[in-house]
Order: structure tokens, then sequence, then C-alpha cells
């Protein structure tokens, strides 16, 4: 039987990280697209991009979506709330194999230091829980922000992606870009925190830079790369 460290490394690794990095890299990705659109028409491969862009985005939603599903009594969930209900189950049992790291993460989120010392691991393990359910609780107003906003990325995915029902899209609850990088960044934080100091594996350097959202974005450094050479190629053009 899998311990309460392996349940939780199978999450955060083979799950959380995962659709992470996924939906980062999808964001990016439709980002570049967006910021370039004009040049790309100009270069006639707005059909391309545009159809690119639309795979990219339902993939955004996808991703996102899949961080934040409920927990199932009868399957595993690799998502947030699953991670969140197994550190409150195990807080008795389950080590912080790094105290200091956990700390100094927990502080560049905006706990205070001082406070955090006080806590035997137990209660340091349940402040992970509250500090993070806060966030996407609807008892306070980044939580309740969060928490519409993963419902309407929900909806939209299970009424009109995963499943093709008779709705109008623009009858559904939407959420802004900007909404879903909030919810990635919880995602993030988490990752950083716990990842690290339950599982001792670093998910950021201690100014805060994360290895995992610069690592995302690679691919949309090559497509930059593939954008100035279609630029290259249609002015060559133009000019023959």
């Amino acid at each position: 039987m899998s311990t309460a460290r392996e349940k939780l490394d199978e999450i955060v690794r083979e799950g959380l990280a995962v659709d992470l990095y996924y939906a980062d890299e999808a964001n990016s990705l439709y980002s570049e697209i967006g910021q370039n659109a004009d040049e790309i028409n100009t270069a006639t491969f707005g059909a391309f991009f545009g159809g690119l862009q639309l795979i990219l985005g339902r993939y955004l939603i996808l991703s996102t979506a899949r961080l934040f599903d409920a927990p199932n009594s009868k399957y595993q969930i690799r998502s947030l709330p699953s991670a969140i209900l197994l550190l409150r189950n195990n807080r008795e049992t389950l080590a912080i194999e790094q105290r200091p790291g956990l700390l100094n993460s927990l502080v560049r989120r905006g706990a205070v230091l001082s406070e955090l010392r006080k806590l035997t691991d137990s209660q340091l393990t349940d402040f992970v829980v509250a500090f993070f359910e806060r966030q996407l609780s609807t008892d306070n107003s980044i939580g309740i922000a969060n928490a519409q906003a993963f419902a309407a990325l929900k909806t939209h995915r299970d009424k009109l992606i995963a499943h093709s029902e008779a709705v109008r899209p623009e009858e559904l609850p939407k959420a802004t870009f900007a909404e879903i990088d909030a919810l990635l960044s919880v995602v993030r934080s988490f990752i950083a925190a716990v990842g690290f100091g339950y599982l001792s594996t670093a998910y950021e350097d201690d100014s805060g830079y994360n290895f995992m959202a610069s690592d995302a974005k690679r691919s949309t450094t090559s497509m930059k790369r593939l954008l100035v050479q279609v630029a290259a190629i249609r002015a060559k053009s133009d000019g023959a």
C-alpha cells in the first residue's frame, strides 16, 4: 500500500506539475500568436495560426480545469483539492522534510515568518491546508474570484469540450485570461511550497524564480524564431 508521501508525490509530480506545465505552455503560445496576429495575417498564415490558437485555447481550459477537480471516492484525482485533502488527512504522520524551505516559500507568498516558526509540523501542515484553501474559498474575495473562474472553466469544459451539449457558447460563463493566470498561480505556489517542503523537490529558487514556468516557454521561444523567419520570407517575396 502506498504511503501518504508516495501518494502526495504522485499527485504533485505526475498530476499537478504536468497539467500546470501544459497549461503554461498553451497559455504562452496562445498569447504569442495573439500579439503577432497582424504580422501573421499579413504573411498569409492566419488560417494555420488561427486554428492552432483555437486548439491551444481548448487545451488551456482542459489543463487548468483538471488542476482543480474535486476528489472522488471511487478513483484518485491528481488535483489541487486532492492534494490538500491528503495533507489534512495525514497531518500527524506526513513529515516535513525541508522545513526552512517550506517556511521561506510561504513567506514569499505573504505568510509571517515569526508566526510560522512557533508551529509544530502538524500545525504547519494545518496552516498550509488553510492557506491554500482560502485561495479557493468563497469566504474571501480572492477565493471567490478563483472559485468563480474555475466554475466557468469547468462548465465550458464539460458542456463544450468534453461533451457536445446543445448549448450556446455565448450563454455560458467565461473566465478571462487574467483569471486563468490567477488560478495557475495558486497551483504554482502550492507545487513550489509543498513539492520542496514535503517531497524535497525544488520547483523554484530562493528568489521565487520558477523553473517549470520558464521551461514551459521554450516552445514559445521556438515559435518566435519561426515568426521571424516567416517575416523574412515575406519581406523577400515582396521585394522580388
